[in-house]
């Protein structure tokens, strides 16, 4: 298959078509599922199905045929899967641990939860013959099922609208009401979606993290995703923090609809590449979308508060080069390097609060970053692209608060890059699209000199690993 435009080498997309959210994401016997809202006929969002794909490494991925379809139900949209290994449910018929999706039913405009299972280790599914498993309270937004087991039952976080409910189990099909959260509490720009209340270990002791997709209502307009650090007893989650205050997972415009995967010990998560705003009308082809690269989470203590720590994946096994650099850059001068269109760079500072600029060029196009101190912001402008005119809402300006910089890492990959400041503290994830076989990187100090250390990895073009054979 041959190269197509702005496709990405080591980032998930579809063979072709669209695919949105991350779904039913779980970890078997070496395997990490990735399921996605996906609709196989065309670039545009349509008729949700439930794509899939496997990886052994979160870099290379093998395509593997539909696993959920619409039926007279409604549509397949976003859900999640466990791993039922002691067969709670019942459905376990051969040797297999039981895989079992909870998702939502879409039928015009009327959502309820449904169940669906799988004892070939995800390989094939069939829908449960009693769904729904949750009928509609009389909620116009009811959907996205995020499961977990806690002691001796399952918890289910549920998305509706303005605010998170809280369902129990102890065999999967049955569930109770438990508790809601979220009316007077945080962001509410827009539906609040694809909820995952997650466990961490901090040097604190136990910590939960209650993460919400909302469109739009972004920090930086469109899709965003927030989170609420506090307690969870079973039953309720308790907030630690003020009402009005805002937690964000990521400033950028192209980060949305993130989950974990379960049955792993240690929180991992992928989330949609893209934005509401212009997701339909992205220039690429055959597919539209893509995932952002895999990301560890934990939940640490930065200057004084709780922050959603992420950091990406080990590319380790992509590295064809490295070039290492330490530089001085004068007051108003610059330094360049070529940077390869599949790269990681990784820049530690020698000091934290000097400003400059960051350029990657392509042919007389680029996007900046502009790290301004005195005001305490970290942003990005792709204004000056020319593949930009197919949204007004694309061309933007983004900003993130960052009052010292001691070190950053970026994910480069054809159209897309992720920066992770202070060691993944805070993080800004772009789509841009840029012509050219490679970039040039450009360094530019303001007002003083600047002395950095930072490398250049070259990353192997991984693109024929994303299709079928």
């Amino acid at each position: 298959m041959g190269k197509e435009t702005y496709r990405p080498h080591f980032h998930f997309s579809a063979e072709k078509n669209w695919i949105n959210d991350p779904n039913g994401l779980y970890y078997l016997d070496g395997e990490y599922h990735l399921f996605y809202q996906h609709h196989p006929e065309s670039e545009m969002w349509g008729p949700m199905h439930w794509g899939h794909a496997i990886s052994q490494d979160l870099l290379h991925w093998e395509h593997r045929p539909i696993a959920l379809f619409p039926d007279e139900q409604g549509m397949i949209f976003s859900g999640s899967a466990v791993v039922d290994d002691k067969n709670t449910s019942g459905l376990q018929e051969d040797g297999f641990p039981t895989i079992i999706a909870l998702f939502t039913h879409h039928n015009e405009g009327h959502e309820t939860q449904s169940l669906a299972y799988s004892n070939d280790k995800g390989r094939t599914w069939t829908k449960y013959p009693h769904n729904p498993v949750i009928e509609n309270p009389g909620l116009k937004d009811f959907r996205d099922p995020k499961v977990f087991r806690y002691e001796n039952q399952w918890i289910m976080s549920l998305a509706c609208g303005d605010h998170i409910r809280f369902y129990k189990s102890e065999n999967l099909l049955n569930w109770a009401y438990l508790s809601s959260f979220g009316q007077d509490y945080g962001a509410h720009g827009g539906v609040w979606e694809c909820p995952d209340l997650v466990r961490f270990q901090t040097e604190e002791g136990e910590k939960w993290v209650l993460i919400v997709s909302i469109n739009p209502g972004g920090p930086n307009g469109g899709s965003a995703i927030q989170y609420f650090t506090g307690e969870f007893d079973g039953e309720v989650f308790h907030c630690d923090q003020p009402k009005e205050y805002v937690k964000w997972a990521d400033f950028g415009r192209d980060f949305y609809a993130a989950v974990t995967w379960s049955n792993l010990p240690q929180p991992l998560w992928i989330g949609w590449m893209n934005n509401w705003q212009y997701a339909n009308e992205g220039p690429t082809h055959p597919f539209r979308g893509s995932m952002s690269i895999p990301r560890k989470l934990s939940l640490e203590n930065v200057e004084g508060e709780a922050i959603l720590v992420q950091k990406p994946v080990s590319v380790e096994l992509l590295v064809e080069r490295i070039d290492s650099h330490l530089v001085h850059i004068g007051a108003v001068e610059t330094v360049s390097h070529i940077l390869p269109k599949q790269s990681r760079v990784i820049a530690e500072f020698k000091k934290t609060a000097i400003p400059f600029d960051l350029s990657i060029k392509g042919e007389g196009e680029e996007i900046k970053i502009v790290f301004d101190p005195s005001v305490g912001t970290f942003s990005l402008d792709r204004t000056n692209l020319k593949d930009a005119q197919f949204s007004e809402h694309f061309m933007s300006i983004d900003t993130m608060p960052v009052k010292h910089l001691k070190n950053l890492e970026m994910i480069i990959d054809e159209c897309s890059v992720e920066i992770f400041v202070n060691q993944g503290a805070k993080v800004m994830t772009e789509l841009f699209y840029m012509s050219g076989d490679e970039f040039e990187l450009e360094w530019r100090a303001k007002s003083k000199e600047l002395q950095l250390e930072y490398t250049v990895q070259k990353l192997k073009a991984n693109y024929q690993k994303l299709c079928s054979e």
